[in-house]
């Protein structure tokens, strides 16, 4: 076992655990452990740290899970979601967050294995402009979308990159002009 394998291991037992601020900050301290985190599922149970932040309602976990890519579709090995996860430990706000910001995985937007890659989005109503800060690969179709650094781009309230049809992302086409009026 590697020791970055290791290290996530150990981080999915805080998350048991539900050490949910130390984690947390681990996180913001370690940017690439956080997005392998966001990638992790669990032999056996097929858990996630999605899983995981939603058996113990921790809203700020599951964004920030999401936002690295996590796959908010991904099932237990007995077909539950952090969504069902949520409902039954009884967190019907989070389950509907969870459910609103679900992206069929079987479509083009569909999560990026590589924790490297960002996710994708096709949320256009939600369009928010941001610059990028530094060269920036984006998944989509099954392949990568390359935003330069100062290069205009757009999110969803996830902080996902919206792509468009043929990997558009300034604007993403899809979104008339009247939705991207209303993001300015």
């Amino acid at each position: 076992m590697s020791e970055f394998q290791t290290l996530i291991d150990d981080a999915y037992e805080e998350a048991k655990a539900g050490h949910w601020d130390r984690l947390m900050t681990k996180w913001q301290t370690s940017k690439i452990l956080a997005r392998r985190c966001s990638r992790f599922q669990k032999k056996g149970s097929g858990w996630t740290f999605l899983h995981q932040a939603a058996y113990f309602g921790c809203e700020n976990a599951c964004h920030l899970l999401i936002e690295l890519g996590a796959c908010i579709n991904a099932e237990t090995h007995d077909r539950r979601t952090a969504a069902d996860i949520a409902m039954q430990k009884g967190y019907k706000n989070l389950a509907t967050f969870l459910l609103k910001d679900t992206i069929t995985e079987s479509n083009l937007w569909s999560t990026p294995k590589d924790p490297d890659v960002l996710p994708g989005s096709n949320q256009w109503h939600e369009a928010k402009e941001m610059i990028a800060t530094s060269e920036m690969y984006v998944g989509y179709a099954g392949g990568l979308v390359q935003i330069s650094k100062g290069q205009r781009y757009f999110v969803d309230s996830m902080n996902r990159v919206l792509i468009g049809w043929h990997g558009t992302y300034d604007p993403p086409s899809g979104m008339d002009g009247e939705s991207m009026l209303m993001t300015r």
